[in-house]
């Protein structure tokens, strides 16, 4: 295994439960990508493909308990804010048609100020039952550790890399029969260092720790926030808040180009201010920064690695590692496990970029 990111961390867990012999490789520690400097918010990703992958790692997360990670038992809702209750009207249809099980309802101006003080009074917005909060790191943490009491070697601080299907950790080869790459976006460069296939990309992201005086109890994001995903868009930081355990994180970007985590301070706090007025003045904690795996199409890449033998691919979660991770580790897991005897969807295939260059 090389990444020990929620993907990698999970699956390797569920291949030394299995009954393989692991060895996950990370090049810097536990959770120091995306898997650990995230928002915190484990939530419903909206599109048809991916819910069971949502569903199945809520289930995964609740299995953590004896390895020190505390899942809610029930989501705290998501509101999604608006000046204009217009902006939201096709993205409830849609919801209310295509995922009933959010029982999305539109918030007239006013309403969510009523729900959480905080938010500015003259907003309208929607409300979806979604969103478990989590301290970002922590169910990294827990499968790893999950994987160390499963007999996995867990090696930090080494840099891996791909010859011929051989994995060499620095610079020696590691005999293994199978190799899992689930290196975020990263991926692409060590299964290709040519470069010619690069169905992933890193887009940044900047979140700043406040502490409120009032913390809004539900995740509150600005409508619009889906734009920054887009095929192309480096659009300036939109609003998103998550509070878990007190601390609140304040995003979101989705930069093209790694940004000075600093100067991006500024835009998103006041592009909060619009939103939640106390984030005006509330001290600014540690800033985090991070490069997040966002596929081609918004899918993950889930399974052998297109024309090498021996070698897959656990990556390209883009916004949603931590809500869809775990459910994707346990798949590939499977695959290399039973081989033959398990089928990914079409729409996770790697080979839909694609062969690897010979």
């Amino acid at each position: 295994m090389v990444g020990a990111g929620i993907v990698g961390c999970a699956l390797a867990a569920f291949l030394a439960e299995g009954g393989a012999s692991v060895v996950l490789v990370e090049r810097d520690e536990v959770a120091s990508g995306a898997s650990g400097r995230n928002s915190g918010l484990v939530q419903h990703p909206m599109e048809a493909e991916l819910v069971p992958l949502f569903a199945e790692t809520v289930g995964h997360y609740r299995d953590l308990g004896e390895h020190g990670f505390a899942f809610p038992a029930t989501p705290s809702d998501v509101l999604v804010l608006a000046g204009d209750p217009a902006e939201l009207a096709d993205e409830l249809a849609l919801l209310r048609r295509e995922f009933p099980e959010l029982r999305a309802e539109a918030l007239a101006p006013g309403e969510p100020a009523r729900l959480e003080p905080a938010v500015a009074p003259e907003l309208a917005g929607m409300r979806m039952e979604t969103g478990y909060t989590v301290p970002p790191a922590a169910a990294t943490r827990a499968f790893a550790a999950r994987a160390r009491a499963a007999g996995a070697r867990v090696v930090t601080g080494s840099d891996a890399a791909l010859e011929d299907g051989v994995l060499r950790v620095a610079g020696a080869p590691v005999p293994a029969g199978s190799v899992v790459v689930a290196t975020g976006p990263w991926t692409p460069a060590l299964l290709d260092p040519s470069g010619a296939w690069r169905p992933i990309v890193a887009r940044w992201g900047v979140v700043a720790e406040l502490r409120l005086p009032a913390a809004p109890r539900r995740s509150l994001e600005e409508a619009g926030v889906e734009m920054l995903l887009a095929p192309g868009a480096d659009l300036p930081p939109l609003f998103s808040l998550v509070t878990a355990g007190g601390v609140s994180s304040l995003g979101s970007t989705f930069l093209a180009r790694r940004p000075d985590p600093d100067s991006t301070v500024p835009q998103l706090v006041a592009r909060g201010a619009r939103f939640v007025p106390a984030v005006a003045d509330a001290p600014v904690g540690p800033v985090r920064s991070c490069a997040r795996p966002v596929s081609q199409d918004g899918r993950p890449l889930l399974g052998r690695a297109p024309g090498h033998d021996g070698v897959y691919v656990a990556a390209g979660h883009g916004p949603w590692g931590i809500s869809l991770g775990p459910a994707s580790a346990r798949r590939v897991a499977d695959l290399v496990l039973r081989d033959d005897a398990v089928d990914l969807p079409a729409a996770f295939d790697p080979a839909r970029f694609g062969p690897l260059p010979a």
